[in-house]
């Protein structure tokens, strides 16, 4: 099984640690604008400023490309347009979804045969003797007239 580049796992973890650190960001613009309509005579400044929130979106979105590219590597990402490239940084993704689909394959395979198992099975059916409607084997009465079989 092909294994994942030490690079390209400190690429996505960079491009996660970018992404919280944006959240925060963004977040702490709203903690701030909570506290100035709490208290608007603040020591420390008046009207929150917005820029953190702006430094927080740019940060998740730099993150995001990190994470994209470390997970699929740049080829695979499609920065890099080369399919031979691709194949091979998406190698370990390929690998383990044909395992997953392999699995399911073979689950499916399960259930066909307990589902043809029962499709399989003999049914009999018994003639009323008084007006011809076929019934179940085991039953006791006949289902269309009501007479005893």
């Amino acid at each position: 099984m092909a294994k994942i580049p030490q690079e390209r796992k400190f690429i996505y973890y960079l491009g996660m640690i970018l992404m919280i650190l944006g959240v925060i960001l963004f977040l702490s613009v709203f903690f701030s604008v909570a506290s100035f309509m709490k208290n608007p005579t603040m020591l420390f400044g008046g009207m929150p400023s917005f820029g953190n929130a702006i430094i927080g979106m740019i940060f998740m979105m730099i993150g995001g490309v990190l994470m994209n590219i470390g997970a699929k590597g740049a080829a695979g990402s499609g920065i890099i347009l080369d399919p031979e490239k691709a194949r091979e940084d998406l190698k370990p993704f390929n690998e383990a979804k044909g395992g997953m689909i392999n699995d399911v394959v073979s689950n499916i395979d399960v259930v066909d045969r307990l589902v043809n198992a029962r499709e399989e099975k003999e049914v009999i059916k018994i003639k009323c003797r008084n007006c011809a409607c076929l019934n179940d084997e085991d039953a006791k009465f006949c289902k269309g007239c009501g007479q005893e079989l």
